[in-house]
């Protein structure tokens, strides 16, 4: 049988690649919360505007005038 080496790594390095994975996280959960946010946003906008119209006729002897009054 082999006689597994041990690898040590040093303090300061594992302290970095802590503090890096830590930022990632946190941005990572900005984007979500960010994300989630305008998701709702976007559901409670309506998809359609309407607009209200309305529209007269009025016949004369030898004309007839379309008037129409909208939003």
């Amino acid at each position: 049988m082999e006689e597994k080496e041990i690898v040590t790594i040093p303090f300061v390095a594992h302290e970095s690649a802590m503090n890096r994975m830590e930022r990632a996280n946190k941005r990572l959960f900005t984007i979500i919360i960010v994300m989630v946010v305008a998701f709702f946003i976007y559901m409670f906008i309506p998809s359609e505007i309407t607009t209200t119209s309305e529209q007269s006729v009025e016949d004369t002897e030898n004309s007839t005038i379309n008037q129409s009054i909208g939003d």
